[in-house]
């Protein structure tokens, strides 16, 4: 039987919670209070600086990582669903955020029917009920389960659960994005089955053999039961076993970390009332008779979707100071997409695009919402939504119209001219409108061109205006994969009636004509 434990609210909110004024303009729950170094590992659910399990992060000067095999980093692109790791200042602003998907491989066993598959060897469960957490999002061309195939190449992005029945974890899965290519194999976890003398160990079921593998940190010791990611290539997965050619051991902090306060979100696995523990994240998590659980009367239990804030202990533990539960209604911070931004990609009062998010507003009143405002492009606006199964198109609850801040980030499509690669600018040159001058920088991400492709191209820059030139944030072409890509009316690629109106079209139809 299931074992629930209520820890009760204190008349406190959460301590480490602040209002904050953000990039995007307008206020929201913010990163911890404080001026040392932060982290926040959870999952992306929104975009106005970067939202975090509803709290707002800061990002205009963040660089955007993944992190490669050897340890190295490349820019990438933030999307819904993804799990990250924030560094930040204590006060909300970032310097680093890194994309930290659960497992990389090819797809296999796929079950459209109970809603299950493979990757890589890791059991991994898709969620299609939203009053059970957080809805699995598709990306890279997926729009549901009964697209996925046998022998695709996927990142799966969720949390490890613990499986009583197979004794190992399985990833529930936030976002499953289809891939063209990848440069290595991922698995994580943790270590069982240690044989020092073989030089194997298990991963939930796969066996990983690491004799050749480079290991990170060097002159690290392995044991049961530690932290481990485990990266090999493709050609270095037979069945059920996996030939590693790098390891890293894992803590909730880098490796030259010296954050003392964590917030982490994720499900709830191996919770134990007589000692007041579980895990989120494949972290201990240690809860104390100070502790503040919200909203009242909520459940800490195995599975349960929480956010917890707390001290970040020698052993990579957390000492909580509070937990929010995810609340079934969907009416809590966690269950939301909150976006604030410029609208593009306008269709109608019901149907745009906000921060790379495709939004259905016939739900608002848009006269009450945001009176003397008629909307259209560029006009800023804060959106509160929830997540819809097998479709990127969130349903807004709530939406105002705000004044535009100094660093909003807007799309602007058109074609590149006097290109500079020493400088690292160009001219795009819109089919309406001036030319403006784009600024790249080290943290701007490229997706489906690079930057040495850029002459002539027809692409859409994301970023925000300074000094008189817009400074890039990512570098787009059509058809690159991201959320919002059937929905964009870029200039040069569609017309009148462009495939964003097309896919409108078929999400009326799939939602039952105004919705």
């Amino acid at each position: 039987m299931k074992q629930h434990v209520f820890w009760k609210t204190s008349a406190s909110t959460l301590l480490l919670a602040l209002l904050m004024q953000g990039c995007g303009g307008g206020s929201s729950t913010s990163a911890s209070a404080g001026s040392s170094p932060q982290l926040a590992n959870g999952l992306v659910t929104g975009f106005g600086s970067v939202m975090v399990d509803g709290v707002e992060i800061e990002d205009v000067n963040a660089s955007v990582v993944t992190e490669n095999a050897d340890g190295s980093l490349r820019n990438s692109v933030l999307q819904i669903g993804q799990r990250v790791r924030v560094n930040h200042d204590g006060k909300g602003s970032a310097s680093k955020v890194l994309i930290d998907a659960a497992v990389i491989g090819d797809a296999r066993n796929v079950d459209a029917a109970k809603l299950t598959l493979t990757v890589a060897g890791q059991g991994v469960s898709i969620n299609t009920d939203a009053a059970a957490g957080p809805l699995t999002v598709w990306g890279g061309g997926y729009s549901s389960m009964a697209n996925v195939s046998d022998g695709d190449l996927v990142e799966v992005h969720g949390s490890p659960v613990y499986d009583s029945v197979t004794s190992s974890y399985k990833v529930v899965a936030t976002r499953v994005q289809k891939v063209t290519a990848i440069a290595n194999l991922k698995v994580g976890g943790k270590i069982s089955k240690l044989n020092t003398t073989a030089q194997t160990f298990s991963l939930n079921g796969l066996t990983v053999a690491y004799a050749t593998a480079t290991l990170r940190p060097n002159g690290a010791t392995l044991a049961d039961d530690m932290q481990v990611t485990a990266y090999g290539p493709t050609s270095g997965l037979a069945g059920t076993a996996l030939t590693a050619s790098h390891l890293k051991v894992n803590r909730l902090q880098d490796g030259a970390a010296t954050d003392t306060v964590a917030q982490i979100g994720g499900q709830v696995s191996l919770f134990n009332s007589s000692t007041s523990t579980f895990e989120v994240q494949g972290v201990k998590v240690t809860v104390g008779s100070a502790t503040t659980v919200t909203p009242t009367g909520a459940a800490v239990a195995d599975n349960a979707y929480v956010k917890v804030s707390g001290t970040v202990g020698s052993d990579g533990s957390i000492s909580a100071t509070s937990i929010q539960v995810r609340a079934q209604n969907t009416d809590s911070d966690l269950a939301k997409v909150k976006l604030i931004g410029v609208i593009s990609d306008f269709v109608d009062a019901t149907s745009f695009v906000v921060r790379g998010i495709p939004v259905d507003a016939s739900g608002i009143n848009a006269a009450t919402a945001c009176p003397g405002v008629t909307l259209a492009d560029n006009v800023t606006v804060q959106v509160t939504a929830t997540q819809q199964a097998n479709t990127p198109v969130v349903l807004a609850t709530s939406l105002s119209c705000k004044a535009p801040p100094t660093a909003v980030i807007r799309p602007i499509d058109g074609v590149v001219s006097n290109l500079d690669s020493s400088a690292k600018t160009f001219v795009l040159t819109p089919n309406r409108g001036s030319a403006t001058t784009v600024q790249w920088t080290d943290t701007t991400s490229f997706a489906g061109v690079t930057s040495a492709e850029l002459a002539s191209k027809q692409v859409r820059v994301s970023g925000y205006l300074e000094g008189g030139k817009l400074v890039a944030r990512v570098v787009s072409v059509a058809g690159a994969g991201l959320d919002d890509d059937r929905f964009q009316r870029r200039a040069g690629r569609d017309t009148a009636a462009d495939t964003s109106a097309t896919e409108w079209d078929a999400y009326r139809r799939a939602t039952g004509g105004n919705r």
